[in-house]
């Protein structure tokens, strides 16, 4: 069973592409999705923090194992992709398959995280324009004197000296 927390028609088609990727992944690891499965896809998954996905198994009275994989839509405020939920969903399903198909005997990390760029910051104007005087005083009026801004050539003829 699929639950996706978005409008109708993004539902719809994210649930195939979930369904889709989920059956294949498990196909291609010789295994069948297990029947009591529940992926939910919503906004954010929060636990502690803000994560891709949280994976957690709860153990039936009848000995059975019921999964329920929660994948995000957005993290810190980021949009996910498609691609990136569809990793995820493959992430937690290689450990809901362990019953099936084994532990991993070997498990190599690749991390491609690529640094992110940080916001730009406005440009704010230390000392603003005196409106031309060249004393670098403005009327006023009673206020005391603004300072004109540092013109970029006087600060390159300084260094250069």
């Amino acid at each position: 069973m699929i639950i996706v927390d978005v409008r109708r028609r993004q539902a719809r088609r994210l649930r195939r592409e979930v369904a889709r990727a989920a059956r294949t992944y498990a196909r291609a690891l010789g295994a069948e999705l297990p029947p009591r499965l529940l992926v939910v896809v919503q906004r954010v998954v929060y636990e502690g923090r803000q994560l891709n996905g949280l994976l957690q198994a709860f153990d039936t009275p009848d000995g059975s194992r019921r999964y329920v994989l929660h994948l995000a839509l957005s993290i810190n405020g980021r949009q996910v992709s498609e691609d990136e939920l569809l990793a995820a969903l493959r992430h937690q399903l290689a450990r809901v398959l362990e019953d099936a198909v084994g532990k991993p005997a070997l498990s190599v990390p690749l991390d491609l995280e690529v640094p992110r760029v940080r916001a730009a910051a406005s440009i704010v104007e230390l000392r603003p324009d005196t409106e031309g005087r060249d004393d670098g005083h403005a009327p006023t009026g009673g206020r005391p004197p603004e300072r004109s801004a540092v013109p970029v050539q006087r600060i390159e003829d300084d260094q250069a000296s």
